[in-house]
């Protein structure tokens, strides 16, 4: 494969549900409801869509999901994402998590964080973390956000990480033919970042989904299951729900 332009590898790292045990797009939903309380007429939107979401596809239904941002400028969405970012730092993440991440710096390592979250809050999340290179998915916002905002170069989603982050990679880097890259580490919850995580020399899985525990199980990789704040699949749901609603506390 061709020579690495770093020596000392690459840690690649997916965000939401691996860096922290949320969903970020529930949570600066909930932050962004709870200070604009009338922005939960966003649901009226979104609820007739949910049982038509396979059809719809991903990609749409976030943008549907994006409606409750409706209006606000840039100016004050990067006021919003840095309060944000300040008020869930470091408390709402897995501190085993954020442990990792200082280790993967002290080997030298380029980190990379790719998000299938909006960039809005991806990019001062990866500042305040400290990555040197971020990706989320990019929203066009303009003067304003719209009703139904466009996703700009697709969902930051599977193999579209590997597209997005390309030019940080080293050159003629083709993970087509094979290519991994050596003396790195990738780390992700989700089967969906298989493609981001097969690339790398090593990966690990954080509280992982059923098809990439299998995955992980056939390559020998690290499992790593820090505290939850909640028990179990009715507790994670009913939180979720409470957060799309702007009543969550944590």
């Amino acid at each position: 494969m061709p020579e690495t332009q770093n020596s000392q590898g690459y840690a690649l790292f997916d965000l939401d549900q691996t860096l922290i045990p949320w969903d970020t797009q529930l949570l600066f939903c909930n932050f962004v409801l709870k200070r604009m309380p009338l922005r939960r007429l966003y649901l009226l939107a979104f609820l007739p869509l949910l049982p038509l979401a396979k059809l719809i596809g991903t990609e749409n239904m976030k943008r549907a999901f994006l409606n409750y941002l409706w209006g606000l400028t840039r100016y004050e969405l990067d006021a919003l994402a840095e309060e944000f970012v300040d008020k869930i730092f470091p408390s709402t993440f897995y501190r085993e998590m954020l442990d990792v991440l200082d280790e993967q710096k002290q080997r030298g390592r380029t980190t990379i964080l790719s998000s299938a979250s909006p960039d809005i809050w991806v990019r001062p999340i990866a500042e305040k973390l400290g990555f040197d290179h971020a990706f989320g998915t990019s929203v066009e916002i303009d003067d304003h956000i719209r009703l139904f905002p466009k996703i700009i170069g697709g969902n930051n989603k599977g193999a579209n990480k590997l597209r997005k982050m390309k030019h940080v990679l080293p050159d003629g880097f083709d993970p087509r033919s094979g290519d991994t890259l050596p003396n790195s580490h990738a780390f992700s919850d989700s089967h969906a970042d298989l493609p981001m995580l097969l690339i790398c020399k090593n990966a690990s899985c954080v509280h992982p989904t059923e098809p990439l525990k299998k995955e992980g199980t056939l390559h020998g990789w690290h499992t790593y299951t820090p505290a939850r704040p909640t028990q179990g699949k009715r507790q994670f749901a009913i939180a979720c729900l409470k957060q799309a609603l702007g009543i969550y506390q944590p």
